[in-house]
């Protein structure tokens, strides 16, 4: 796909590229000069902390437990939960 810059530099991508207004973008200049443009969710700094590999990881690990989600509904509840599975891993 040719696209041509206007007299600000500017470009406008096709509605195909699936790129919506206001999208965040990373611009990366490879060595050899070609650009990639790479579509991010930018992540507010307070949240960082959550995005380490290691909470990834326990993500990831957690989404593929084969137990089944139990309701907690009353700290109780929270007793009796971690007494059957304490003897699992």
């Amino acid at each position: 796909m040719l696209l041509q810059t206007d007299a600000r530099r500017r470009i406008t991508l096709p509605p195909t590229a699936g790129i919506e207004p206001g999208d965040a973008i990373d611009l990366e200049i490879l060595e050899d000069g070609r650009i990639m443009l790479i579509p991010v969710e930018p992540v507010p700094k307070h949240q960082l902390w959550a995005w380490t590999a290691e909470v990834k990881q326990a993500v990831s690990t957690s989404l593929a437990d084969p137990r089944p989600s139990v309701v907690v509904e009353s700290a109780k509840d929270v007793g009796k939960v971690a007494k059957r599975w304490s003897g699992e891993d």
